[in-house]
């Protein structure tokens, strides 16, 4: 099996700074192309990465990934029993604000995967032309979408993207916080914590409980259902605001 790791340097032990990036493609010497080109942009950028690159054994995609994955550079058409759009749905659901980027040498793909919530699709027969507006896009996505927060946990900062937040739930004196691969407990109230962070897509739903709408499977006006299938009611009082939330949520 064909794979490579490479890891960016990170503080407090902890990668929650990083930008983590997949790259799979079976095309060993575009992978490589893409791979420097990412690094040669995101140093410019001043944001630190980590890049797994896989060139075959597809499949095994999800047991090679330690850290939830921001982005992937995906190949459509892979020589494995695995093509680029079935590993796309295996990896939205674990993890359903995943940025694919889709990758291929046949044009007509694009259509197909207009099926699945790609972020963008890079054609290899016009990918000088291509890759620059991608990275233009990318960057102002993570401006607006991928948001930052250091907590302060057992007296220990910690920093977290907020995109990565499941749900915030207020216990007594204390938030529970579900993120994509950890939960943090910290002392704080819920409307003291939601004035301190910049990102609508989490709203409250009960005096007690926000929720990501990234990781919404269904919000109907009394009911949202996240991903993992797990249902919660929508407090009447939140109703509104959450309607129209998510309208924005889907014309994003």
């Amino acid at each position: 099996m064909k794979y490579q790791i490479s890891k960016c340097c990170y503080t407090n032990n902890d990668r929650g700074d990083c930008v983590n990036i997949a790259i799979l493609d079976d095309d060993i010497d575009f992978v490589r192309k893409i791979q420097n080109d990412i690094n040669e942009y995101f140093s410019m950028i001043d944001e630190k990465i980590n890049i797994i690159t896989l060139t075959e054994n597809f499949k095994l995609i999800n047991s090679l990934i330690m850290e939830p994955l921001d982005v992937i550079f995906l190949d459509i058409d892979l020589k494995d029993e695995y093509d680029g759009f079935s590993i796309a749905k295996i990896l939205k659901k674990s993890f359903p604000n995943i940025i694919i980027i889709f990758v291929s040498s046949n044009n007509d793909f694009v259509f197909p995967a207009l099926s699945i919530d790609f972020f963008q699709f890079i054609r290899k027969n016009s990918y000088d032309e291509d890759i620059p507006l991608v990275f233009s896009q990318l960057k102002e996505f993570y401006i607006q979408n991928c948001k930052k927060i250091i907590l302060e946990v057992n007296k220990r900062k910690v920093l977290i993207k907020l995109n990565e937040i499941i749900y915030i739930m207020s216990i007594g004196h204390e938030l529970f916080i579900k993120t994509i691969s950890k939960e943090y407990t910290i002392s704080s109230s819920l409307v003291k914590f939601m004035k301190k962070i910049d990102f609508k897509y989490l709203v409250q739903i009960q005096r007690n409980l926000v929720i990501n709408l990234y990781f919404a499977e269904d919000v109907l006006r009394t009911n949202v259902i996240l991903f993992d299938n797990t249902k919660y009611k929508v407090g009447r009082k939140y109703q509104d605001n959450l309607s129209r939330v998510y309208e924005e949520f889907l014309l994003r």
